[in-house]
């Protein structure tokens, strides 16, 4: 048995609440370990201290004044009724606001988004390079290069550019 055990079993037993068996290996343990004789001395002057100071005997009227204060106690209780069960709706009334917004937030409906003039092209299954295809076929360096200017200029939004 380690140290520390034996010195909770020896807090039991100091109250009287070891069982046989542990007694004897509590015994047996104090027997052979000066640390714990050490402890058990220091424990039971202590409580030799603490009991032989007598129980002091309660003040003159004290069951009455004990009674009047319970009394007054019990006046002001619904008070702090009051004031468990308002944090306890507090507390639920914001869980409640939040799953009510994640589930407004979640479930909302989705708005349609805009194609691209790209994604339209493609979705009719034609070409979205014809236009530009065009513009390269053209004959002369000046006339595609213009033509690209203006394609340019049309659309700010283009990613061509």
């Amino acid at each position: 048995m380690d140290c520390k055990k034996a010195e909770r079993l020896l807090l039991r037993s100091l109250d009287g609440r070891l069982e046989d068996r542990e007694k004897i290996r509590l015994k047996d343990h104090i027997e052979d370990c000066s640390h714990c004789q050490k402890a058990e001395r220091e424990y039971r002057m202590i409580l030799g201290h603490l009991k032989k100071e007598g129980v002091p005997e309660p003040l003159p009227y004290f069951n009455e004044r004990l009674l009047a204060k319970l009394n007054v106690k019990e006046k002001t209780m619904p008070g702090l009724i009051w004031q468990k069960w308002a944090t306890r709706t507090l507390a639920f009334s914001l869980a409640a606001i939040i799953l009510i917004g994640g589930a407004f937030l979640i479930l909302r409906p989705r708005e349609p988004q805009q194609l691209s003039q790209v994604e339209a092209l493609l979705l009719r299954d034609e070409n979205p390079l014809t236009e530009t295809q065009n513009i390269l076929d053209a004959r002369g360096p000046e006339n595609r290069n213009m033509m690209l200017i203006f394609t340019a200029m049309e659309e700010k939004d283009s990613p061509r550019r």
